[in-house]
């Protein structure tokens, strides 16, 4: 039997396949996570639209009434949920970015389940939800606070310019009929405050001796009315239920805070109770230790940040806080997505020194462009890492989400071509809005599902059309073509061509992924033996590439099924 010396396969493609591309799918290569990407234009509102990995629209969910406040998650049960605004909703005098009003829970077809509208003159809905493994959600909402309550609170006057403070909220709320829902647990950031500007309040005190609370006059000094209402704008919310805590981002403030979930809604007002006994102060912070005036300037390590969430179980870097750091405000503007490791004692009980400030002092792991200037999003944006390893990364102001191997290397690479109102072609020229402030085919975030999720068991997504007008179908050819050269990987598989079944022989402990001529996953198998044989019977005659990991070594090899 005639044996077939390695073919190294040249699947990854140029970044861009003409000079003139703007839009669509820049790149894929055979590291890509298989799964399915779900994002919606931020400015264009209304749908919602699930991609292959060849950048193909294989479903589309249309919002005609309302369009999504920024996030948005698939369930188990193929159904999505997410905040979400009515185009009418405009005038309420809380009315900032990412301003909501209710949240939108609706089946795979778009039938709406549940409704449920949090929003009216002193509270609204806001940015980002998390779903509960019980079925009820956390969300965010920020809830108005006059100037007379700030003063009382010990708000320094001068920091009212703009006559009230919008606080921060968050509720759990339960699901009880498809638009009612009862608030069964309830934070409130403002029960949760210092301040050392009026000695005759009751919260009155030393800031930096009590870094579990925010002092109520901190601001960013970076911000052009260090006064304004919008005084913290939370901008993420997730869940670990491991721990039972939460993790908020505050854009403002360049700061994430942890809360204990644990607690009821008494002891979530105060400072005694639930698994960690701090009831609903801070349990742990990040990002900015001159908020609690345990750091300088130079000590910050977040700028506007996004999307902070836990790295699931069972995933590379497991259990540390992936951030989007946008990198606003500091010179040059750079964003940098980063995992951080708070020190703990025990799971959940975090370490801090007296008179420190919250560590760590280094990254466990960080993504940022080679030359450091060319990957930036100063506002909005999202990072989320995959059960392979790689990271999914939203680059919202331009629409562009990429993704990348935990050696930072680029795999995927799409532009959302849906502007505000048109959908361009793949070599149009995207446009500038508001002043070339930013461009207007922006993404909030994009979330990436594997192909093995629950959700899309019994769902149909052979098939899908690119979104862009004159795609570049090149970029998902797949198999562009065929090298002989030696590979690194010194192995042989026979027979080439085969019916369906071939032998590999010298990759104990590799890793197999094997894709189909469109790029599709096909199957993945571990090596546990000298002699392993690969089966392709149920596949269509064609090209097929093999992906090969091998003592942090990759190769692709070509095999011919006829």
């Amino acid at each position: 039997m005639r044996k077939i010396k390695n073919l190294l396969l040249v699947l990854v493609l140029p970044l861009t396949a003409f000079s003139q591309q703007t839009t669509g799918l820049f790149q894929f290569d055979w590291q890509t996570e298989d799964g399915y990407t779900l994002f919606a234009p931020l400015l264009a509102g209304h749908n919602q639209y699930l991609l292959n990995n060849c950048g193909e629209v294989v479903h589309t969910w249309n919002s005609p009434l309302t369009s999504p406040a920024n996030s948005m998650y698939l369930l188990e049960d193929g159904s999505m949920i997410y905040p979400a605004a009515a185009d009418t909703a405009s005038n309420n005098p809380i009315n900032g970015g990412g301003a909501g009003e209710r949240i939108i829970h609706k089946d795979w077809d778009g039938n709406v389940l549940w409704d449920f509208i949090y929003y009216d003159d002193e509270k609204r809905l806001h940015h980002d939800i998390a779903p509960l493994p019980n079925g009820n959600v956390l969300a965010i909402a920020w809830v108005l606070i006059d100037s007379l309550d700030c003063i009382a609170a010990g708000r320094d006057p001068l920091l009212l310019t703009q006559g009230a403070l919008w606080s921060e909220r968050v509720i759990e709320i339960e699901p009880t009929g498809p638009t009612t829902g009862n608030i069964v647990w309830q934070w409130d950031l403002l029960d949760h405050v210092i301040q050392d500007f009026d000695a005759t309040k009751a919260n009155y005190g030393v800031v930096e001796d009590h870094p579990e609370l925010l002092d109520l006059n901190f601001f960013n000094p970076a911000l052009p009315n260090p006064g304004q209402n919008d005084w913290i704008h939370l901008n993420s919310i997730d869940y670990n239920a491991d721990l039972d805590q939460f993790i908020l981002s505050s854009q403002t403030l360049n700061e994430v805070w942890i809360i204990d979930h644990s607690t009821t809604t008494l002891e979530a007002a105060g400072h005694t109770g639930g698994t960690y006994g701090k009831g609903g102060d801070f349990l742990y912070r990040y990002g900015n230790p001159e908020a609690y005036r345990r750091g300088t300037i130079d000590d910050q390590r977040l700028w506007r940040q996004h999307d902070a969430n836990w790295i699931p179980s069972g995933y590379p870097d497991a259990g540390g806080i992936m951030i989007f750091n946008n990198g606003f405000n500091r010179t040059p503007g750079f964003s940098e997505i980063d995992v951080i490791v708070p020190p703990q004692a025990s799971p959940g009980v975090y370490e801090l020194g007296l008179g420190e400030a919250y560590g760590p002092t280094e990254k466990a792991w960080n993504y940022h462009a080679p030359d450091s200037v060319s990957f930036y999003s100063y506002f909005i944006s999202g990072a989320r890492r995959l059960p392979n390893g790689n990271t999914m990364i939203c680059e919202g102001e331009r629409g562009h989400f990429f993704e990348v191997t935990h050696n930072g290397e680029v795999v995927w690479d799409y532009i959302n071509p849906e502007e505000q109102w048109a959908i361009l072609g793949s070599m149009d020229a995207i446009t500038l809005a508001n002043g070339g402030a930013y461009h207007s085919n922006m993404v909030f975030r994009a979330e990436k599902y594997p192909a093995d999720f629950a959700g899309f068991v019994g769902k149909d997504l052979s098939t899908g059309v690119q979104l862009e007008s004159n795609p570049i179908l090149d970029n998902c050819n797949g198999v562009v073509s065929v090298l002989d050269s030696d590979s690194e990987i010194e192995f042989s598989i026979y027979p080439n061509p085969t019916t369906g079944f071939a032998t590999l022989e010298n990759l104990i402990g590799a890793r197999l992924s094997v894709y189909n001529s469109a790029g599709q996953l096909v199957l993945m198998q571990n090596v546990v033996s000298n002699q392993s044989q690969i089966d392709l019977s149920n596949q269509p005659s064609g090209i097929y590439a093999i992906g090969i990991e091998l003592n942090a070594k990759r190769t692709v090899s070509k095999l011919m099924v006829q």
